[in-house]
């Protein structure tokens, strides 16, 4: 039951594509009938890029829309109010081709204009759909290796999008921040340092950057991302392009400013926003317009009605405990519940817990490289502190048939990223490294020769995954980081809400009581495209009103 909640995302994706396509062939033929849109549906042939626009901006050919949602993240009437009815923003050329749903035209004409651009709308209009039918398009056409890259703030993300995760990318650590106060200078100081080398090269070949969630990236990374766009390109490169992807009215960052207030989103965005409106992930005219109606905080009568249909019992949801994927929303609340659904798993004696190594090591890309800092005067209780809010924790429970989830982007390489949910399915003969099977999984060939893979099928694969190193920086000591070897994995019968964004799921617990940010509940309520699949446990409808009619 589960296997198929975590898998069908991905299918659900191809199958929004395809319902697109056979919307192709329907709507334009009715779309030729009005005037100007007899080219819509013909053959389309792709102009030169135009030159010098990867960074600048110019043309208002998206959307009228574009200066309210640049300065303030949404759309606005002019009075601050942000909502969803009333009168349509006037819209541009490409606006009104992806309203027709003309896809190939909106890729050519975004292709010419070689311009910057901010792609956003609603839950379920497929987003990210249209970030991968886009990719392929600019492929063909910006053939060069590694030239079309495309990142995401998560793991789970970056896999819907299929792409890396921008830390990845960038070279980021986790819970990166900004040392210095302006991101030239930061960009600047990473590109000087020796790790940073080959991320420079990289970096330096990218014409077309493709960000999804991008509401989930707080602003001053996204100033550093653009800086060390820049600052690594040789003056003869290619102008290079952003595509933002994302909706801020949903899940904001877990730390930081909204990326719409970075130092470089209005030169990129401000005349370039192109929003999608036709919802494809939940077909039900009842949940799409209660999704409208709390995603710009009104709790109304659809609302009411969608949590009453969704609320299970107590008894009910006895079935669901471990069966079906909860979304919570923190990190305390998902981790006791998994512990409560491995004791059921796994009433009697259980394997022994994975209990980590923590050590002090140097930092190989400390500033100061003149002399050796002295890791033993780190004291353990600072080491401690430091590792506090490591992903890794410091012990993991773990049994056969186990769901667990990635918590590491080490095998990459397989396609597998920090967020990637399997079943721990045994443990090797020779030193108990567990071995984790992920089902529905894109298999390529000759992976079962890669270094770590037990074994593989057509769409699954089983991975050996012993301890490997989480880092975390030292303050007390200049060059020195906390170094946690742990097994990198955490129990997965259950997700933060912030985890499962990007994803499309067949059904859902949302456990949403504890929601602590604007836009928690409305990210929840549209992971799940088919009413049915979605179950509110321990709420009632006063207290999802007020959760939804919190605003940032």
């Amino acid at each position: 039951m589960m296997d198929e909640s975590l898998a069908a995302w991905e299918k659900a994706d191809i199958d929004e594509a395809l319902r697109r396509d056979a919307d192709l062939r329907v709507q334009p033929r009715a779309a030729v009938k009005s005037a100007g849109g007899a080219n819509l549906c013909d053959t389309v042939e792709v102009a030169a890029r135009e030159p010098g626009g990867g960074c600048y901006v110019g043309a208002q050919d998206l959307s009228t829309s574009a200066e309210a949602v640049a300065r303030h993240g949404v759309a606005s009437n002019g009075d601050g109010d942000r909502r969803g009815g009333g009168r349509r923003p006037v819209t541009g050329s490409i606006s009104q081709m992806a309203a027709d749903q003309s896809w190939t035209a909106v890729y050519a004409r975004l292709f010419e204009r070689s311009q910057s651009t901010f792609v956003s709308g609603g839950p379920g209009v497929g987003k990210t759909s249209f970030l991968r039918g886009f990719v392929p398009f600019l492929r063909r056409r910006v053939p060069a290796a590694n030239a079309v890259v495309v990142v995401a703030p998560t793991g789970s993300a970056a896999k819907t999008a299929k792409g890396v995760t921008y830390h990845f990318f960038f070279g980021f650590v986790k819970d990166y921040k900004m040392q210095l106060p302006d991101p030239v200078q930061e960009a600047a100081r990473l590109l000087a340092l020796e790790r940073w080398k080959p991320i420079a090269r990289r970096l330096s070949k990218v014409e077309v950057l493709l960000l999804d969630e991008v509401s989930m990236v707080p602003a001053d990374n996204m100033d550093v991302m653009y800086e060390l766009l820049r600052q690594s390109r040789r003056p003869s490169a290619p102008p290079f392009s952003i595509y933002v992807f994302g909706d801020f009215l949903q899940l904001s960052p877990p730390d930081g400013k909204m990326d719409f207030t970075a130092k470089c989103w209005l030169p990129l965005f401000a005349d370039a926003f192109l929003e999608l409106t036709h919802v494809f992930r939940q077909d039900q005219p009842a949940f799409v317009a209660a999704l409208h109606d709390a995603r710009y905080g009104r709790c109304t009568a659809a609302v009411d009605k969608l949590v009453g249909e969704c609320t299970v019992s107590d008894e009910q949801y006895k079935a669901l405990e471990c069966t079906v994927l909860h979304l919570m929303p923190r990190h305390d609340d998902v981790r006791a519940h998994n512990s409560r659904c491995l004791s059921r798993l796994c009433p009697g004696e259980r394997p022994r817990d994975f209990t980590a190594f923590d050590s002090v090591k140097v930092d190989p890309d400390r500033v100061d490289r003149g002399r050796l800092p002295d890791v033993s005067a780190v004291s353990p209780q600072y080491r401690d502190a430091a590792l506090l809010e490591c992903v890794a924790p410091r012990v993991v429970q773990h049994c056969r048939q186990a769901r667990v989830m990635l918590i590491a982007n080490h095998v990459l390489g397989l396609g597998l990223f920090h967020g990637s949910i399997g079943r721990l399915v045994d443990y090797d003969d020779a030193d108990g490294t567990p071995v984790v099977r992920f089902e529905n999984h894109d298999v390529t060939p000759g992976v079962r020769s890669v270094k770590g893979v037990r074994d593989a099928g057509p769409d699954w694969v089983e991975v050996l995954f012993p301890p490997v190193d989480f880092e975390a920086r030292l303050f007390s000591v200049s060059g020195c980081l906390a170094v946690r070897r742990q097994v990198p994995f955490v129990l997965g019968w259950a997700i933060t809400v912030h985890r499962s964004q990007s994803l499309t799921l067949s059904e859902a617990v949302l456990d949403v009581g504890e929601a602590f940010g604007a836009g928690m509940v409305l990210a929840a309520m549209s992971r799940v495209w088919p009413t049915r699949g979605a179950c509110m446990c321990g709420l009632f409808v006063g207290v999802v009103c007020w959760l939804i009619q919190r605003r940032y």
